[in-house]
């Protein structure tokens, strides 16, 4: 794979923003990422600022899409539950081996910012184009108003997993979607794992990833990085490590068009997986 040159975001920023109230980021988070072929497998949708803990159950009815996708075909999750402040669903893992993905997608709603913590929210992103495009408005309004839909992806190893790197690798249609280009399980010590992100089925550019992990031993968040993508959409993730789990986090902001209730749509985007030990 050629070599590509990727601008490391600063960790103290990064650290900044885990613990900022701007970063409320929604993942799913399985019972075992690991799991038997036909097991029975609880998969949690979480909400808060530090991963994985969620800080309130997400309500069922926002829920647009959800579903079990496997290399026979994609499976709706048509119900969810409350277990204290998380949402819940349950499935049962294919009985041939392999890999699973786990897809929500939340409708977009809208929220409104004073001025000042809107443009706080904005630098502690990287959203780099908004925060340009807010430099050349002559007048700025006492407050911004923006719609946010986020999107989240897990990744499951079933059985002794293989063959799962193109199930990995399948964009899902989400307006924003972190794609892995291999499959995170088959990573060994010290390897980084190549993801691209695509907005609206394209790559999208200078973008900022943050990728983070759970200790093993705690189950506690341990340790964040952050790197932007290159102009074809494309990361090296190289903080994955074996045991605990992972995340990688996206964000973007456009414009709004067509919309005179918002001036901004943000997307938000995350994937989860565990990795060989």
């Amino acid at each position: 794979m050629r070599q590509r040159n990727f601008r490391l975001v600063g960790l103290l920023a990064v650290l900044a923003l885990a613990g900022s109230a701007f970063a409320h980021d929604l993942w799913l988070i399985p019972s075992r990422f690991s799991v038997a072929p036909g097991a029975k497998v609880s998969v949690s949708l979480n909400t808060g600022d530090t991963f994985p803990a969620s800080e309130g159950a997400v309500k069922p009815e926002r829920v647009e899409r959800a579903s079990v996708v496997t290399a026979a075909g994609s499976t709706p999750i048509k119900s969810f539950h409350a277990e204290g402040k998380s949402t819940v669903a349950d499935f049962v893992a294919p009985r041939e081996g392999g890999g699973v993905v786990v897809e929500v997608v939340l409708a977009p709603v809208a929220t409104k910012q004073p001025r000042a913590g809107f443009d706080e929210f904005v630098r502690h992103e990287g959203l780099d184009q908004v925060a340009a495009a807010l430099a050349h408005e002559p007048t700025r309004r006492a407050e911004e108003r923006r719609t946010y839909a986020k999107y989240a992806k897990s990744f499951l190893r079933v059985g002794r997993g293989g063959g799962a790197a193109g199930l990995f690798s399948r964009p899902l249609g989400h307006r924003l979607e972190i794609v892995s280009e291999s499959d995170p399980y088959d990573l060994k010590r010290g390897q980084a794992l190549p993801v691209r992100l695509l907005f609206d089925g394209r790559p999208l550019a200078n973008a900022r990833l943050v990728v983070g992990s759970t200790d093993a031993a705690t189950a506690t968040q341990s340790n964040m990085a952050g790197v932007r993508t290159d102009g074809d959409g494309r990361a090296l993730l190289r903080t994955v490590r074996p045991g605990g789990a992972h995340y990688v986090h996206a964000l973007h902001m456009i414009p709004a068009s067509g919309r005179p209730d918002v001036e901004w749509e943000s997307f938000w985007a995350t994937l989860t997986f565990g990795a060989a030990r």
